[in-house]
């Protein structure tokens, strides 16, 4: 993986150090997820600089806002405020990281010219899905070997009892945060 990725990653683990509590118990579930979103985002487009910044700020709080907002199955838009509070008005990839985490859930190709945000977009879903839905251009041997370093023990399962929450937070709208 480039050494772009590495900052991208390091930007996520510096954000877990400081939020480590917030996770409580699915601390390492998520940081899994998070490492193994930003690994497939590496495999699918070029990262340079701070772009990886982005990402690595992205993927750290793309879902987030279950945790830091109380558990709410509604979590985007609290996402993006953590995200863009952690960025400050000094970044410059405020907007990109806020559509990659915006159009993560979209079930159609994301609504943003940049191709990071696709990227990410799919990286979410071929990691969701375990590696059934895969990635462009990214082998099913290189899914592989990030769930290597980056297990998902546990990983669906926390997902499965975040979607009962949510059903219980409002029934009639199961799942707030998928986009068209």
């Amino acid at each position: 993986m480039p050494l772009a990725a590495d900052r991208a990653h390091d930007v996520a683990d510096g954000l877990f150090a400081r939020h480590a509590t917030v996770f409580g118990d699915d601390l390492d579930r998520y940081r899994g997820h998070v490492h193994r979103v930003i690994g497939l985002v590496a495999l699918q487009a070029p990262l340079e600089g701070t772009t990886a910044d982005a990402v690595g700020v992205a993927g750290f709080f793309h879902d987030a806002g279950l945790w830091f907002d109380g558990g709410t199955w509604d979590y985007l838009p609290p996402s993006i405020r953590h995200a863009r509070a952690e960025l400050g008005g000094a970044d410059d990839h405020g907007p990109l990281v806020a559509a990659m985490i915006d159009e993560h859930h979209r079930v159609r190709h994301a609504h943003h010219p940049d191709p990071l945000v696709e990227a990410f977009r799919r990286a979410d879903l071929t990691d969701v899905t375990g590696g059934l839905v895969g990635a462009p251009g990214v082998p099913r041997a290189a899914y592989r070997a990030l769930t290597a370093r980056h297990p998902a023990t546990g990983f669906r399962p926390m997902l499965l009892r975040a979607f009962r929450r949510g059903l219980r937070e409002d029934p009639r709208r199961p799942l707030p945060m998928l986009r068209l």
